[in-house]
């Protein structure tokens, strides 16, 4: 419901409809219902108001004599008169339930309703009771509560924590009256930032600052972080646009002028801020800034596993930048001074003795095929696409390539189809690979290594076999400890690893993982309310 057109001139006169009460026997009925804290009105068979008691006035936002005599789809918004229209056929047809639905006020402010009907027969004509309760406490604990809920869930499935402030953001905005929200976590770094938003235009996320480095940019960022605690600012659009220019031109579109900032802390640092910005002539409930304050604190848990994923990130690259510069080293380095010396060689006999020239030349050849290979592996490894523009099958084959340029050991790989399995399992299964060949390599003094990918029954199964001295798998030694690693890689996507090997008999590393292992479910949104989508059309 909502407000509409005003009141059409072709009604009835309001002083006749008000002397008509008493032959209606609306009289006894105003009587009963006059001090009632639910909305009563009563419509004729043309849906034309014959009487409203004071409970109903106030929630429309319109006098008595406003009321009278005109059509009650005339306080009910154009885009919500369909609905209303076939509520009351049914209504008048005896099949009545309840709707749920916004009332909006002449003076822009409007509450959320529970609309119920009712016939009453009376001697002389037929009456509808349209009973109008005010719901919007209750609707706004039930939207607070689910919204807590939901972000709560989104910190327990954790799928990643760009979608978990995106989740809070939407919770953030679910849970109150604001026009959009944003949420941002720093880095350790306080460079960049993960930053959820909901009902924002596009572009507003690279406008956003990090939190710590916003209260440079604004003194409003500045005292909230400060005062530790939500902070209103009734003009927070002219202190965007006098502060920040950058964020205020993203935001230009949203008829905004309120804001309330709620500070992040995670082990008494200030991490991040909650901002939800409201409309023109609005201003959060203290429930609401109760409420942001709630979802902040909720939000430590995210603190905690942004700085975890920030941590883990930073150790694999710098994981990654060691491995790769050891690679270089054991390879392509000791093959370019190999080259050196087969060219000094080559040179020596080209002087002294160029019949026996052919032989440092063909050895200089093959390392440089070798150099190549092991460059386009590790070239190949850089690529952080190339699992999924290429496929796990491809990779495997340009693992075993190195190997053989690298070690001399011969190997195949053998596979039907590419599995069908999602990029993190195909990521799993070639790291496992590629520290596998890398123990041949290294330890095994191996002739022959094999890689075997089949898919069967659900699952996904890669052997690694080599042929080499094996090993015992119980003992921990400093050659394979690389075991630990891939066995959790391989737990962490729902599958197993199993080491067979024992002293001369080879090794044989097999990895099962579920084609589609379950991943956390984080949840639906929160659903936006009748309000939401109404003030969305406004």
């Amino acid at each position: 419901m909502g407000v509409g057109e005003e009141p059409m001139s072709d009604v009835p006169d309001t002083p006749r409809f008000a002397r008509d009460w008493e032959g209606l026997g609306i009289d006894v009925l105003a009587a009963v219902v006059s001090t009632s804290a639910d909305g009563i009105t009563v419509l004729d068979t043309d849906r034309r108001v014959v009487y409203a008691n004071p409970a109903a006035c106030e929630l429309l936002g319109y006098p008595l004599d406003r009321l009278l005599g005109h059509d009650f789809l005339t306080f009910v918004p154009e885009w919500d008169r369909p609905t209303a229209t076939a509520f009351l056929a049914n209504a008048g047809g005896g099949r009545s339930e309840a709707l749920a639905a916004v009332a909006y006020r002449p003076n822009g402010s409007h509450v959320e309703i529970e609309w119920t009907t009712a016939l009453l027969d009376l001697p002389c004509r037929q009456l509808m009771v349209a009973a109008l309760r005010n719901v919007t406490e209750r609707s706004r604990q039930a939207r607070q509560a689910a919204a807590l809920a939901q972000a709560a869930a989104s910190v327990a499935a954790s799928e990643s924590i760009e979608s978990t402030v995106e989740a809070f953001a939407e919770c953030a905005l679910s849970g109150t009256r604001a026009l959009a929200a944003w949420m941002t976590l720093d880095t350790e770094d306080q460079i960049a930032a993960w930053v959820g938003a909901a009902g924002v235009p596009d572009g507003v996320r690279k406008q956003v600052p990090p939190a710590a480095c916003a209260g440079a940019a604004s003194s409003i960022f500045m005292q909230a972080l400060q005062a530790q605690r939500v902070i209103i600012y009734a003009n927070a659009r002219q202190e965007v646009e006098l502060r920040m220019p950058y964020l205020a031109e993203a935001l230009k579109s949203l008829p905004w002028q309120a804001s309330a900032c709620a500070p992040i802390f995670y082990r008494g640092a200030i991490v991040g801020l909650l901002t939800a910005i409201y409309r023109h002539d609005e201003l959060p409930y203290e429930a609401e800034t109760t409420f942001l304050a709630t979802l902040a604190d909720q939000a430590t848990m995210a603190a905690e596993q942004a700085r975890l994923v920030a941590g883990a990130r930073k150790k694999a690259a710098l994981e990654e930048r060691q491995r790769l510069a050891r690679e270089l080293h054991d390879s392509v380095s000791q093959t370019l001074y190999g080259i050196q010396l087969g060219a000094r060689v080559a040179r020596d006999r080209l002087e002294n003795d160029p019949a026996r020239l052919a032989q440092p030349i063909d050895h200089v050849m093959r390392l440089a095929e070798s150099a190549q290979a092991e460059m386009g592996a590790l070239i190949f490894e850089l690529r952080s696409d190339s699992l999924e523009t290429e496929g796990l099958v491809t990779n495997l084959v340009r693992q075993i390539e190195a190997v053989r340029a690298r070690h001399g050991i011969a190997g195949q790989t053998t596979v039907r189809d590419e599995p069908r399995v999602s990029i993190e399992v195909k990521q799993v299964l070639y790291r496992i690979a590629q520290e596998a060949l890398r123990n041949t390599g290294v330890h095994a003094r191996a002739r022959h290594v094999d890689v075997r990918l089949t898919a069967r029954r659900g699952t996904v199964v890669m052997e690694v076999s080599d042929d080499g001295i094996g090993f015992d798998p119980n003992q921990h030694f400093p050659g394979h400890l690389g075991l630990r690693s891939m066995r959790e890689r391989a737990v962490a996507v729902g599958g197993s690893l199993e080491v067979i090997s024992s002293r001369g008999r080879g090794t044989r590393i097999r990895v099962t993982i579920p084609s589609a292992p379950p991943s956390p479910n984080r949840g639906g949104r929160a659903s936006r309310s009748p309000q939401r989508r109404a003030r969305s059309a406004a």
